[in-house]
């Protein structure tokens, strides 16, 4: 068995960097910063002076559109279709379960 000698170069290590004594390295003073702003928060921000105004959007905000509504009662019958494991053949009363459940909790 013949052994042939690595004959590439050897690796060279990295060279630290010279120090240079040329100019001293100025220094930020503790007075030279700028002093920081305070961060807004929920409580900093400006309070409406018509709190009646803020209702009126509550409550339009809260009268779902009948494209919600459908969304909702789509979601409210996959949930019935999950929890009997999505056997099939049960779809339409899945729908209509959940289509009272929605009606109810929405209209009373």
């Amino acid at each position: 068995m013949e052994f042939t000698p690595d004959t590439s170069p050897p690796k060279r290590a990295r060279a630290k960097p010279k120090a240079t004594a040329a100019a001293p390295v100025e220094t930020k003073s503790a007075t030279a910063k700028k002093p920081r702003t305070p961060r807004k928060t929920l409580t900093t921000k400006a309070v409406a002076t018509e709190p009646a105004a803020d209702v009126q959007i509550v409550a339009t905000t809260l009268d779902p559109t009948p494209e919600d509504v459908g969304a909702m009662i789509a979601t409210a019958a996959y949930y019935l279709a999950a929890a009997r494991n999505f056997s099939p053949g049960h779809e339409l009363d899945d729908w209509l379960e959940a289509e009272r459940a929605i009606h109810a909790r929405l209209y009373g």
